[in-house]
């Protein structure tokens, strides 16, 4: 059972009591975003809800915009020790487990209430729960924005328009796979380098969300944008499983339920900024595009989320549960 799944397991009031009596506890909190994203939005509602339960006894220490490293070192560090927790993309942990890719089956989860909804499922909880195995404490997701298709030269709007596009995708096999059957030209590039990539012709597009071609201001360099809405871009809300054995019951037990409640108003205030976002673009002179063969693109793609869902039933049990 994950972190997260035993905060209904304990009696709340007694522990919050508990930890009251203890001594004041700092926690380091990094991700890799800049303070506009929904990340940090969503880090700083954890940091305010601790505050709230434990009555300023917890201080939650946000380091946002890759303070204290990229996604890969803050997985490596959850995981030696090193970071107390992180908010971290589930792409990244394809590495060392399938299962947070669950998370991106293209075209799987199509609106943000359903998201929602997903995040606090049972079948949900059962992945966090599967992280235990690579040394993570899974507490809860959150959300940093539906994904679509940003290019430099040319509009794309039919499928014939992706191909052999230098395309900014996650180092990530599921995406790799994703993009390859799409037709692109799958180019791995850290996300720290995508306005440089893009700037010096390394890149010709990326997939990403619309709050990041804002925040990161990626629309100086590549100014055209396509709503595809291929899949979303969760955050896992993960802990050191060390770090909350040393803390006390109490303790654990705001840390864990303060993720519980703000994953729903964070995955809400995250769709409210891609709207804010998609209108500050407009305003840049972005140009906004649908686009026409959405039935192709999710033919292109099925066999890859097949081939998915067969590599653990947990997979194959989130998936079915979104259908």
């Amino acid at each position: 059972m994950s972190f997260f799944a035993k905060a209904t397991f304990v009696v709340g009031a007694s522990l919050v009591a508990s930890s009251l009596s203890a001594q004041d506890l700092t926690v380091r909190l990094g991700h890799v975003t800049q303070t506009s994203h929904p990340f940090h939005i969503g880090a700083q509602m954890y940091a305010d809800k601790v505050s709230e339960l434990s009555q300023g006894s917890i201080k939650i220490e946000l380091y946002p915009a890759r303070q204290l490293g990229d996604d890969r070192q803050l997985l490596e560090g959850i995981q030696l020790g090193t970071v107390d927790m992180a908010v971290i993309s589930s792409a990244i942990f394809g590495g060392a487990t399938p299962l947070m890719d669950s998370l991106q089956l293209p075209f799987l989860i199509t609106d943000y209430a359903q998201l929602a909804e997903a995040f606090t499922s049972d079948e949900g909880k059962a992945l966090l729960d599967g992280l235990s195995d690579i040394g993570v404490a899974g507490l809860g997701y959150y959300e940093g924005g539906q994904r679509h298709f940003l290019s430099k030269a040319d509009t794309v709007t039919m499928i014939d328009d992706f191909s052999g596009l230098k395309t900014r995708v996650v180092p990530a096999k599921l995406h790799l796979d994703i993009w390859q059957a799409i037709g692109v030209s799958p180019t791995p590039v850290a996300y720290g380098e995508i306005y440089s990539s893009l700037q010096t012709g390394v890149l010709d597009a990326t997939e990403i969300n619309i709050t990041s071609v804002e925040g990161e201001k990626l629309y100086e360099v590549a100014d055209k944008l396509t709503l595809t809405g291929h899949y979303f871009w969760p955050g896992v809300l993960a802990a050191n499983p060390g770090f909350l054995d040393r803390i006390t019951e109490g303790q654990r037990y705001i840390l864990i339920k303060a993720a519980e409640e703000t994953i729903a108003p964070q995955v809400q205030a995250a769709s409210e900024q891609d709207e804010a976002a998609l209108t500050i673009l407009k305003e840049q002179g972005v140009e906004i595009a649908d686009f026409a063969e959405l039935d192709t693109m999710r033919a292109k793609v099925k066999d890859v989320s097949a081939s998915y869902e067969a590599l653990d039933p947990r997979i194959k049990a989130f998936a079915d549960a979104q259908r």
